[in-house]
């Protein structure tokens, strides 16, 4: 081992290394001082080899190294990103959620589907209807406002039997949203006069 031979690649190094007969703080200091370019890989390798492995070992980890483990688990769990504000709230209203808010109303799900995949224009929507939406996403109104303004969800995993082409949906009126999920005028009334 010595810096005047020709230029060794790392795997050399990393080889000669390990073919040494003692792998000891001398022995990396040594190789360091020769390699400086490979010291990084030169630390891994040792470090490496002083670990035992664990695959080999039956025994439980220690207080400390599970207690790490954990510490770093928790670390690792809190540095998911947060929820943008950008998200859409339209999108929580599934399942329960969704069905308690069309009890709220009054209305078939088929009408809280039709918020949730932005099909409604939002300038036909009563404001006491947006109101109940604020409330129930813990938003200002302008925000609920402006994720209704957004373009119509196109949902992969729905199919139907068509006669046509299927075309870009547009943006329906809130009262053809209760025309097509089959509500009574009295309903629609109520609706669209008071929310």
């Amino acid at each position: 081992m010595t810096s005047t031979s020709p230029a060794m690649t790392l795997d050399g190094v990393l080889e000669q290394f390990m073919m040494e007969d003692a792998h000891d703080g001398t022995t990396l200091a040594r190789y360091v001082r020769a390699y400086p370019l490979f010291a990084l890989q030169l630390i891994d390798l040792s470090r490496l080899i002083a670990t035992p492995d664990a695959q080999d070992s039956e025994e439980p980890l220690s207080a400390p190294d599970q207690s790490r483990i954990d510490a770093a688990w928790i670390i690792h769990k809190t540095a998911a990103p947060a929820p943008s504000t950008d998200d859409d709230p339209f999108a929580a209203l599934t399942g329960a959620r969704g069905k308690a808010v069309a009890v709220r109303f009054g209305v078939p799900r088929q009408v809280i589907t039709g918020f949730r995949e932005h099909r409604v224009d939002p300038s036909t929507v009563p404001a006491p209807i947006a109101r109940v939406f604020a409330d129930e996403f813990e938003l200002p109104l302008a925000h609920v406002i402006a994720a209704m303004q957004r373009p119509t969800a196109t949902l992969v995993g729905r199919s139907f039997k068509a006669e046509n082409k299927p075309g870009a949906a547009g943006k329906i009126s809130f009262e053809q949203l209760l025309i097509d999920a089959g509500m009574s005028e009295a309903d629609r009334v109520r609706l669209l006069a008071n929310g």
